[in-house]
């Protein structure tokens, strides 16, 4: 009676264990499971008891706890082999998160393992169950032709590799972000809003795939826009060649490039073609690439003109229309608080200026006192420092503006302006704005406000960098101390 009751109380030691050793770490439960294995061999061992196939036989009341014993053999090494493949496996990130492959491998062990126990060891006639589980399979097959269908697609992916952990990848024109997991079932998207689309396998199978990141996760995309027909194509399309030189995130290789698409009656469409380096970066690009042609064609008269504001001055009378030059000053944060009659005053000094790649306008450490109003082209701006040497700090187009500070102070130039491409410029020195001040002291404070609100615009960053650093902590007191006024 004690021998038929052992298989009873040796299985049940075993499975109250596994329980009450859930709460605890992984380890603590795996470190159990090696003790009760190397336990079972030693028992099987000491009793001759071999726990391999072909050991089987009908099992009587004096061997049969060695049978149970021999079955918790094979499954406690089926649990620690798994264990073992698990740990192995959760040093790589990629196949920690792909699943699929690690839980077939599983079931597959566990189930190598029942089918011993089964037939080998407890010598079971299990060729009847065998049978029955033949049109089991069938109804549950029919039952389950969805998840089935899901678990062989991910075999498929599995054996393919089209994609893996971590790459970005798009279906069709649905869905587009990086995988973050694939099980049996389904894969796991993180989107670009943050939010995860559970797929499953045999939807992905059926979708056109286009993996983002292989080679590269290099992604070239392009921007379309329409300028009046009667622009000149090639003007046209060295404005926006230069205005790709505006976006840091547009990669020098491959080289951009602008074509022309569409000729028509009205207007004619362009594309510029560019590479980022990641997809993360591809809408703001686009975003800046826009508005940066926008600028270039818009300053350079290639693009839809709008109204100009009708500006009354006394020049007008004189026979100098600054319609050129108004514009400009117009839409220059620093000039904002002046009225017309001053703008035009400013208008009437200007003096232009032509600049072929390579010349240099202005030196870091230059005291000119001058400020720089971008016509056409790209200016450069660069900077020398003892740690790093020559570093190119960015360039800036058409429509911006350079070296306020130094109009209104007198500063040295922080960096260093070159020509990257034939450049048109206005160049206005401190004299006139000295003349405006005298005539009105409101102006210190105006222009203390303009030039701190032109600094502290996102997109004139690389305008900023060529300005003296201390400017804006000390600026009205130094346009004061520049311009002859200690109030």
């Amino acid at each position: 009676m004690t021998s038929s009751l052992l298989p009873v109380l040796i299985l049940g030691f075993v499975i109250v264990s596994y329980i009450a050793l859930r709460p605890f770490p992984s380890r603590v439960r795996y470190l159990f499971d090696f003790v009760c294995f190397a336990g079972a061999t030693v028992l099987l061992i000491r009793h001759q008891t071999p726990p391999l196939p072909g050991n089987g036989g009908a099992a009587n009341a004096s061997s049969l706890w060695l049978h149970a014993v021999a079955g918790i053999w094979w499954l406690l090494g089926a649990r620690l082999l798994v264990a073992v493949m698990s740990f192995s496996l959760n040093y790589n990130r990629r196949w920690r998160e792909a699943r699929l492959f690690p839980d077939l491998t599983a079931a597959a062990i566990y189930a190598a393992a029942v089918l011993v126990v089964l037939i080998s060891v407890l010598a079971l006639p299990i060729g009847g169950l065998l049978a029955t589980s033949g049109v089991l399979a069938i109804v549950l097959g029919l039952a389950l032709q969805n998840t089935l269908a899901d678990v062989f697609a991910g075999i498929a992916f599995g054996i393919e590799a089209p994609f893996n952990v971590g790459d970005r990848i798009s279906l069709g024109d649905k869905i587009e972000g990086t995988v973050v997991q694939m099980n049996w079932r389904s894969i796991r998207i993180l989107t670009d809003g943050d939010d995860v689309a559970i797929v499953p396998n045999s939807v992905v199978a059926k979708s056109d795939i286009v993996n983002r990141s292989s080679p590269t996760r290099v992604r070239s995309a392009f921007i379309e826009l329409s300028c009046p027909a009667a622009s000149n194509p090639e003007r046209v399309i060295d404005a926006l060649q230069q205005a790709t030189l505006l976006c840091p995130p547009i990669l020098p290789v491959p080289l951009s490039s602008a074509v022309l698409t569409c000729l028509g009656p009205q207007e004619n469409r362009y594309r510029v073609i560019f590479s980022v380096s990641d997809t993360q970066h591809l809408s703001t690009t686009k975003d800046l690439l826009l508005r940066n042609s926008r600028r270039q064609l818009y300053y350079a008269g290639l693009y839809f003109p709008r109204a100009a504001q009708d500006i009354p001055t006394p020049d007008e009378a004189k026979g100098r229309p600054l319609t050129a030059v108004l514009p400009l000053l117009q839409e220059i944060i620093l000039f904002e608080a002046l009225g017309a009659e001053q703008l035009a005053e400013l208008a009437a000094h200007v003096h232009p200026r032509s600049l072929e790649p390579g010349v240099v306008l202005f030196a870091q450490g230059g005291t000119e006192a001058e400020l720089f109003i971008v016509v056409s082209g790209i200016l450069q701006i660069s900077q020398h420092t003892a740690s790093s040497g020559e570093q190119t700090l960015g360039f800036i187009g058409a429509g911006d503006y350079v070296g306020e500070v130094s109009l209104l102070t007198g500063a040295p130039y922080a960096a260093t302006a070159t020509a990257r491409t034939h450049c048109k410029l206005y160049g206005l020195d401190c004299n006139v704005i000295k003349r405006l001040l005298a005539a009105n002291s409101d102006l210190y404070a105006e222009f203390d406000q303009s030039a701190r609100r032109g600094l502290a615009i996102l997109n004139r960053g690389v305008a900023v960098h060529a300005t003296d650093d201390s400017a804006r902590q000390s600026l009205l007191h130094r346009i004061r101390a520049f311009f002859g006024n200690s109030r």
